[in-house]
């Protein structure tokens, strides 16, 4: 592998982790897999776009980057301060020239005091409509062959277009669309904040039909044909610059989609694998991939760390995430046994929840009040609320004792303050 390989990272918006060998097709991303290293247990850290992109960037968790919810004219979050170490300023620092293409939904200022040399930046509304344009300045960049070492992150919107379903007689149904297993939960034992969300939310959602979710799961995996789509635009533009052997490639997303799990769309209070799990393949120079899949459990914050290693700079003290590539070397320490997730608020409404995933199980606490327990293995579309069953005390105890010691050592200061936002 060359000393100083050049990085380019795509990532997409609200597309949840789907094995690729279901629907839909994803050419692009079979033909990343086919060379690298598929993660199928890999997980954003909150199920939120500006918090999960903030951690992504930093390799450190949202509380502690400072981005904690959404930032845009309708949520409570603040922007990234600047002076953040990012994925950014840490290469450029290097000597690495960076780019960023697209969606950055991190406040103002922008990707450029960030550590971005070059921005191509679009936050006008347009949404999935956009990408293409975003894909051919990403594929211009790498055609371009800069003289020294660079990192790229494309940023695209799809399949957030969820959210601009046409009318109802525009809307066509895919054979290879399943509902969720778990379409038809009625929430009657989970935290009441998720019954208020589809209620409050999502009213056109309350008690719908499964046909309507199939036009949902249809123009959701429309979406995300879209999206490939302009993955492959990119890796193409990447092959024809002759520097593909030299550059690690990483797709992922920011995070997941409920999709009518537990009869719920889009997004919101809660700690569901629908929303926490995303997809996530790694290709790097002689990485070894060729194809592998991997089901340890891996996170966002991984990247950071990765990357630096790979590109020979030190990593700084405080990141939270571990190096990917002892773990598909089978270098270094046992990898991790848990992991762990926060969320704040959804517009102007608030329901603070910290959550803690092992290999078995997933613990939710809602810090006003509630909680979840799932067994994965003998429930892994997280039915039954286990919370109080006296056959699961031992495990819940655990893991609040986990969640604790995990919000103690990562200096979790709570929920967020709440000036001129109701309490929802």
């Amino acid at each position: 592998m060359p000393d100083r390989p050049n990085v380019l990272i795509v990532f997409s918006d609200q597309e949840r982790y789907i094995p690729l060998g279901d629907a839909p097709s994803r050419p692009a991303q079979r033909r990343l897999a086919s060379e690298g290293v598929t993660f199928t247990n890999a997980f954003c850290t909150t199920p939120q776009c500006s918090a999960a992109r903030a951690a992504l960037l930093s390799g450190v968790y949202p509380h502690r980057c400072g981005v904690v919810a959404n930032v845009d004219g309708t949520s409570p979050g603040s922007p990234l301060p600047v002076g953040t170490p990012t994925l950014g300023t840490m290469l450029r620092d290097a000597g690495y020239l960076t780019c960023y293409v697209g969606k950055w939904h991190l406040g103002r200022p922008g990707p450029a005091a960030h550590g971005f040399d070059i921005v191509f930046q679009d936050d006008r509304p347009g949404g999935g409509a956009a990408d293409p344009n975003r894909a051919n300045q990403a594929a211009a960049w790498c055609l371009s062959n800069p003289s020294r070492p660079w990192l790229c992150v494309v940023s695209l919107h799809n399949p957030h277009d969820i959210y601009r379903m046409p009318p109802r007689e525009q809307r066509s149904v895919r054979p290879d669309a399943p509902l969720p297993p778990n379409v038809a939960d009625d929430l009657s034992p989970k935290p009441p904040p998720q019954l208020e969300y589809l209620h409050r939310d999502c009213p056109d959602y309350v008690g719908a039909p499964r046909d309507l979710w199939r036009e949902y799961v249809s123009f959701y995996y429309d979406r995300i044909d879209d999206v490939d789509s302009c993955l492959g635009t990119v890796l193409t533009a990447l092959e024809q610059s002759g520097r593909a052997g030299d550059t690690v490639v990483v797709y992922t997303s920011d995070h997941g989609d409920l999709g009518g799990a537990h009869g719920l769309p889009f997004k919101g209070p809660c700690m569901y694998e629908e929303l926490l799990r995303v997809p996530l393949i790694v290709r790097w120079p002689g990485g070894g991939g060729g194809g592998r899949a991997m089901d340890e459990l891996v996170s966002h914050l991984d990247l950071a760390p990765t990357i630096l290693r790979l590109c020979g700079v030190d990593a700084p003290d405080g990141l939270d995430g571990m190096d990917l590539a002892t773990l598909v070397e089978g270098r270094g320490a046992a990898w991790r046994d848990a992991l762990f997730f926060e969320y704040e608020a959804k517009q102007d409404w608030f329901n603070p929840l910290r959550a803690v995933r092992t290999e078995g199980h997933k613990l939710v606490e809602y810090l006003d009040g509630w909680s979840e327990l799932y067994d994965l293995s003998a429930d892994p579309w997280e039915m039954r609320n286990l919370v109080g069953d006296a056959e699961h005390a031992g495990v819940e105890g655990e893991l609040r004792a986990r969640l604790g010691r995990w919000r103690r050592r990562s200096a979790d200061p709570g929920p967020m303050p709440r000036p001129g936002f109701p309490s929802g």
